[in-house]
C-alpha cells in the first residue's frame, strides 16, 4: 500500500470488533500506508466514539443496520448450513455437484441482498472506494454492502472474527478473507470452498491486548486491583451468556458454590464471577454478596455497537487468565483464551433446573457449532454433572 492512495471502506457494526480492530491502531497503519478510510459504524452518531477516530485521513459515516433476513434468504441460509453439516463444502474436494449447489445458492443470496442495497449503492457511488472491508463476517450487517460492491466490481475483504466461525455459518462471501489460524483457514477452504491463496492468517486480534508489552501483571497486582488474596487459589468461572431468556444459566455456578462450601475442593478457593456481556447481574445477585465471590465483567458500552471492551479492560481480563489456577466456563471463549496461559479449564454442561431444555440448547449450539473442533479431537474437560465438575 505503501507510496499509492488506496481508498477504504471499512464497516464495523459491533463494539467488540471495534475494540479488537480500531483499538490496535488499524485506522493508523492504514492512514500510514496512504490510505483514506471511510468507517461506516453506528458509532459514528455517537459523539465520544466518532472524537474518538475520526483524524485527517479518516471518517465516519452510518448506514442503517438492517436486522433479519427475509424468508428467502432465511430458506437459503437454511439449506446452506445443511450442506456445511454434511461435510459438503463446495470446493474441489467436495464434488463438483455440491459445489455447483452452493454456488448457486450463494449467487442468489447476493441477489435477494442486493434487491435492498439501495442505501449501500448510494455510498459506494459517492465514495468510490478501491476495497470494502467487513469486519465480522459471521453476521450479516456487511452483506449488502459485499454484495453491491461485487455488484460495481470493488474488491472486497472480509475478516472471520472469530475461531468458531467457519462452523457457525458465513452471511457475506468476499473475494478474500482474513482469520486467526492455519486450521481457520483449512476450514474456510473445507466447508466454504475458499482456495488458500486467498486467506490471510493475522491471528486473533482481540486477543492482542493480553500479550502486548507490558500488559503482564504480577499476581499481587491483580489480586490488589480486585481485592483478592494473592496466597488463595483463584478459581475464574466465567458465564455462558444470556443468548435465551428461558435458559437459566446460573446452575452450574450454584453447584460450584455448594462444593466450596461443602470444603470439597481444596484450599479455600476465592471465585472471580467473570460475567459474560450478555448475561444479566440480576441473575446472579444472590451470589455476589458472599465474601468469597468478586464480580468482574466488561463495562464498555457504546449506542449502537453493544459492548464496547476498552484497551484497559482487556489486560484485566488478560491477568485473570494468566493468573487463575483453574477455569469453569460453560463454553464460552475462556475456553480458548484461558489456554493461551496454560490454565486447565473445566467446561460444565449440565443444570438441574432444567436438563432436557438445556441439554438441547447445549448441543445444538455449543457442542455441535461453537465447540465443535474441540469437542471432535477431544481437547475440553467436558463435566455431565456437578460431581464431575468438581473432581
Amino acid at each position: 500500500m505503501a507510496g499509492a492512495e488506496v481508498r477504504v471502506l471499512l464497516e464495523v457494526h459491533e463494539g467488540r470488533v471495534a475494540g479488537a480492530l480500531l483499538e490496535n491502531r488499524l485506522l493508523d497503519h492504514l492512514v500510514a500506508g496512504g490510505a483514506e478510510v471511510l468507517v461506516v459504524t453506528p458509532g459514528a452518531r455517537v459523539p465520544a466514539f466518532a472524537d474518538r477516530f475520526a483524524r485527517p485521513g479518516v471518517w465516519l459515516t452510518h448506514l442503517p443496520v438492517h436486522d433479519g433476513l427475509t424468508r428467502p434468504e432465511s430458506v437459503l441460509r437454511q439449506l446452506d448450513g445443511r450442506l456445511r453439516r454434511g461435510g459438503r463444502g463446495f470446493g474441489a474436494r467436495s464434488g463438483s455437484r455440491f459445489g455447483a449447489l452452493r454456488g448457486a445458492i450463494w449467487r442468489a443470496d447476493e441477489a435477494l441482498a442486493r434487491r435492498r442495497a439501495g442505501a449501500e449503492r448510494a455510498l459506494l457511488a459517492a465514495w468510490r472506494p478501491d476495497v470494502v472491508v467487513a469486519a465480522h463476517v459471521r453476521h450479516h450487517y456487511g452483506r449488502r454492502l459485499v454484495a453491491a460492491a461485487h455488484e460495481r466490481g470493488i474488491a472486497t475483504v472480509g475478516n472471520l472474527f472469530s475461531w468458531d466461525n467457519a462452523y457457525r455459518g458465513l452471511s457475506s462471501r468476499p473475494r478474500r478473507l482474513t482469520c486467526w489460524s492455519e486450521r481457520n483457514r483449512r476450514e474456510l477452504e473445507e466447508l466454504w470452498g475458499y482456495p488458500p491463496e486467498r486467506v490471510t492468517v493475522i491471528g486473533a486480534p482481540f486477543f492482542d491486548a493480553y500479550l502486548a508489552p507490558g500488559a503482564a501483571w504480577s499476581r499481587d497486582e491483580l489480586c490488589r486491583r480486585l481485592g483478592l488474596d494473592p496466597v488463595r487459589p483463584i478459581l475464574l468461572y466465567a458465564s455462558l451468556g444470556q443468548f435465551r431468556m428461558t435458559i437459566d444459566e446460573t446452575s452450574p455456578f450454584e453447584a460450584l458454590l455448594r462444593a466450596l462450601d461443602a470444603g470439597a475442593i481444596p484450599g479455600r478457593p476465592q471465585v472471580v464471577l467473570r460475567l459474560h456481556p450478555t448475561s444479566r447481574s440480576a441473575y446472579f445477585s444472590r451470589f455476589t454478596a458472599r465474601p468469597d465471590v468478586v464480580l468482574s465483567r466488561y463495562e464498555g458500552y457504546h449506542p449502537g455497537l453493544g459492548w464496547y471492551p476498552s484497551r484497559e479492560e482487556m489486560t484485566l481480563a488478560g491477568n485473570l487468565f494468566r493468573h487463575a489456577d483453574a477455569a469453569v466456563s460453560p463454553g464460552s471463549t475462556v475456553t480458548l483464551e484461558a489456554a493461551i496461559f496454560d490454565t486447565p479449564t473445566v467446561v460444565p454442561v449440565f443444570n438441574e433446573y432444567m436438563p432436557e431444555e438445556y441439554e438441547r440448547f447445549f448441543s445444538s449450539l455449543w457442542l455441535e457449532q461453537h465447540l465443535r473442533p474441540l469437542v471432535e479431537q477431544r481437547l475440553l474437560v467436558v463435566a455431565r454433572d456437578a460431581r464431575a465438575m468438581v473432581e
